[in-house]
């Protein structure tokens, strides 16, 4: 069985490769060029190029996802969440126009490192298991998942449309840190609090998930824009908490930075699978 998934999983070309995974880039626009997310274009040359343009990130282009659909292999498509990206529904419709019955589109209701996870999962299960099999421990995971998002320029977040009118009002209180989260349900994103400092936004994230319930059963990804002293110290800080966990810091694409701007820092938990 094959494993699709798009850029969105912050899964590298070498990754993908490595694990046999076919990797379909998003786009990302500035100053009227489109460029493929991380295959046409890296994170250092995005920042400066958004530095005097004001970004735009679209799903992966229709032609490529057509192009994966025609092989005739049995095939799970694993999509960056519907609602923070269109990119599920436009996969949808072209998996209905062509009428095939061997790709199984999965919506990941979530996005980087958890996506990555579950691709990664996806993966490791391909060769033993059943397409439902996998999408149903997959869903387990996602029982146990939550996003927070330290943005530093909220106007990347308004101009894609991914606030709610109550987290769009943080973007009055720059001088803080405002945090935003992806409340289950939701294709927006919800206010969860504002903190005077990046250390006591480290510390409010990190009460949350131990009211969640998070522990070793889970992996934490830290996923950030250039911001890598900020994420190695919120991931000190949940290792203070959580001694041992599972704990990967991941470096944000082009289209991520197009949702939280240069600077921002993500903290997501996911709960983990394990077995064979």
């Amino acid at each position: 069985m094959r494993i699709i998934t798009d850029s969105g999983s912050m899964m590298s070309q070498e990754e993908a490769k490595a694990l046999n995974i076919t990797l379909i880039p998003l786009q990302v626009e500035v100053d009227g060029q489109n460029y493929r997310d991380y295959f046409e274009i890296s994170a250092e040359d995005f920042v400066s190029k958004i530095k005097t343009s004001i970004p735009n990130s679209s799903q992966p282009a229709i032609g490529e996802v057509m192009a994966e659909y025609e092989k005739p292999e049995e095939a799970l498509h694993i999509a960056m969440t519907k609602g923070l990206s269109s990119t599920y529904n436009s996969a949808l419709g072209i998996l209905n126009s062509m009428n095939v019955k061997h790709i199984t589109l999965f919506n990941s209701k979530t996005l980087a490192g958890s996506q990555k996870y579950l691709v990664e999962l996806a993966a490791r299960l391909a060769n033993h298991h059943s397409v439902q099999e996998i999408t149903e421990r997959m869903e387990t995971c996602l029982t146990s998942c939550q996003s927070y998002l330290i943005p530093v320029d909220f106007d990347f977040l308004k101009r894609g449309g991914r606030l709610s009118s109550g987290a769009a009002m943080l973007s009055g209180f720059l001088h803080l840190k405002p945090i935003v989260t992806q409340v289950e349900g939701s294709e927006k994103l919800e206010k969860f609090g504002v903190a005077r400092t990046w250390r006591h936004a480290a510390d409010d994230i990190i009460a949350k998930l131990v009211k969640q319930g998070v522990g070793m059963t889970h992996k934490i990804y830290i996923s950030h824009a250039f911001n890598g002293d900020v994420a190695s110290m919120i991931a000190n800080r949940i290792r203070e908490t959580f001694a041992s966990i599972d704990l990967e810091i991941l470096n944000l694409t082009p289209v991520m930075i197009t949702q939280g701007g240069p600077g921002c820092v993500a903290v997501q938990y996911i709960l983990k699978d394990d077995r064979d």
